[in-house]
């Protein structure tokens, strides 16, 4: 595999990231093991875990949760609900209208498409 730049978490809870989002890629190796920048620090997480981008991913990502899950039962607590996005510049998240094409983030106010083709 060839080195990447960006990885987001395939799974629910994995290593305490949040899915959906985008991490910047530290260290890339031949080992089983990937090393993230998460909000400054070195994080280390299975290579079977992650999802590998070459360069920044400029759509929001679209997070589909099973309704039982745990952390489907916090996102609704958040008032997410089960189906929701993660801003590719900042990682908040934020609920997703199914019909939209764009989505503008709360907390940072940028405007990015919405990546409906590969939710995670």
């Amino acid at each position: 595999m060839s080195p990447s730049k960006w990885a987001r978490v395939k799974q629910s809870e994995a290593y305490g990231l949040r899915r959906g989002a985008w991490y910047p890629v530290v260290h890339n190796g031949g080992s089983s093991t990937v090393v993230l920048d998460v909000n400054k620090s070195n994080r280390p997480v299975n290579r079977t875990n992650l999802e590998f981008s070459d360069e920044k991913p400029y759509r929001w990502s679209v997070v589909k949760r099973d309704p039982d899950e745990r952390a489907a039962r916090r996102a609704n607590d958040a008032e997410l609900g089960a189906l929701y996005g993660v801003c590719p510049s900042c990682n908040g998240r934020a609920a997703l209208d199914p019909s939209a094409v764009k989505s503008t983030c709360q907390s940072c106010g940028s405007e990015s498409e919405i990546d409906w083709a590969n939710p995670c």
